[in-house]
């Protein structure tokens, strides 16, 4: 079994880093895939959207499989479902296209929801790892992707994803992870706590950004004329901009500086990137990607920000998890299918990037409310209550953070 911590860290590491290529690399190879007969524009769409959705459902039921499996089940079945599910979306047709993408999706979020249990009370070493991984996956599949497609196939290059989980497998089963937990506490349990929604929201605006951006971004840069291999390097110079954030962030939040700072240095960026693409989508197009990745620092802020509000009680923790990153991709699906739906039937991008400077604006607002030093609360965990700030994140996992309780 896996205990020491260098081990642990390169296990978190491998489960980030599965967290992204399956969708970036569709965003990247989403020009050839509508070429397939049957991939209309509402099915791409759909394909941009329903990542979110599929997270979302993930994200909800992840509470109660982990009730049920314990971590280590979870993500062990999470991966085999991985492998399997981005392997058949690319065999035949449209319906095993959409089909296999919400399979892919569901897994990687039922992953993604585990992780903070599995970082809470650690080292902020770990919650890098965790974020750092993510970037690196994300820029990866940009990258990497559509060079898979050139030397062979779409096909080839959505599937070749499914060898990361492979490998991560063997890695995974080793690792020695606490046996089932039967005291679930539910999401709903959270429903009456305004920092929990703040967090939610706030995930969820960012996550309609950075999807736009992983699916949209080279095709609107390619309908201002740019080519395919000049918007494909800016999507995937978003990517690789976005691998520093993800560990400064984490670096940020636990040395305890200024968070609203922090918020303004992520949200001014995107909105800068975003209104070039609106105004002069083909004079700069690196800068306004370079602003876009920036931003996309702020998924780092909504994930590092998890344990840290649930104050280090690992069913509260889950349970703030699965509300943030269930009920945040809920409302990311809605929001990516809106601005799809408007560029279809307006054939333009104006407005759907109008629509996304709104989604910024929102997410500056729910990033304020969600960065407040507070702890969430929950009902059915009494010793749980409002703590002064700083609290000091216990490097032990069953030890309970110092701070004032309410």
């Amino acid at each position: 079994m896996i205990t020491r911590p260098i081990s642990l860290a390169v296990v978190v590491f491998l489960l980030g880093l599965n967290l992204r290529p399956a969708v970036t690399s569709l965003g990247a190879a989403l020009p050839d895939v509508v070429t397939v007969p049957g991939v209309t524009g509402l099915v791409a769409a759909v394909l941009v959207a329903l990542p979110l959705w599929a997270c979302g459902f993930g994200g909800l039921i992840a509470p109660w499989l982990y009730a049920a499996n314990g971590t280590h089940r979870t993500v062990w079945y999470a991966l085999a479902l991985l492998v399997l599910a981005q392997v058949v979306r690319v065999v035949d047709g449209a319906v095993l296209l959409v089909a296999g993408t919400a399979l892919v999706c569901l897994s990687i979020t039922l992953i993604g929801t585990m992780l903070p249990l599995l970082v809470r009370g650690k080292s902020s070493v770990y919650g890098v790892c965790y974020t750092l991984s993510l970037g690196c996956g994300s820029t990866a599949g940009a990258l990497i992707t559509p060079w898979l497609v050139g030397l062979s196939s779409w096909r080839v290059g959505l599937a070749s994803w499914a060898v990361l989980a492979v490998v991560t497998i063997p890695f995974w089963r080793k690792v020695d992870s606490p046996a089932p937990r039967k005291s679930l506490v539910s999401p709903l349990a959270l429903v009456r706590s305004g920092p929990a929604w703040a967090l939610m929201v706030y995930f969820g605006l960012v996550s309609t950004v950075s999807f736009l951006v992983m699916g949209w971004l080279p095709a609107i840069l390619r309908d201002a004329g740019i080519s395919a291999d000049a918007a494909g390097a800016c999507l995937s110079l978003a990517m690789v901009l976005g691998l520093p954030m993800m560990w400064l962030v984490p670096w940020w939040v636990h040395k305890g500086l200024s968070q609203p700072v922090l918020l303004a240095i992520l949200v001014v960026p995107a909105m800068v990137g975003v209104t070039g693409l609106l105004v002069a989508p083909a004079m700069v197009p690196w800068l306004w990607a370079t602003g876009l990745g920036v931003g996309m620092g702020g998924i780092a802020l909504a994930l590092t920000s998890i344990p840290r509000r649930a104050g280090n009680d690992p069913d509260l923790t889950t349970s703030l998890s699965a509300m943030v990153q269930g009920g945040g991709y809920l409302l990311a699906g809605a929001g990516a299918l809106a601005c799809g739906l408007v560029h279809g039937a307006t054939r333009s991008w104006q407005v759907s990037l109008i629509m996304i400077l709104v989604v910024l604006c929102g997410q500056a607002v729910a990033g304020l409310l969600a960065v407040r030093p507070v702890i969430v609360r929950s009902p059915v965990i009494p010793h749980q209550r409002t703590a002064s700030w700083p609290v000091r994140m216990s490097s032990e996992p069953g030890k309970q953070p110092s701070g004032s309780r309410g």
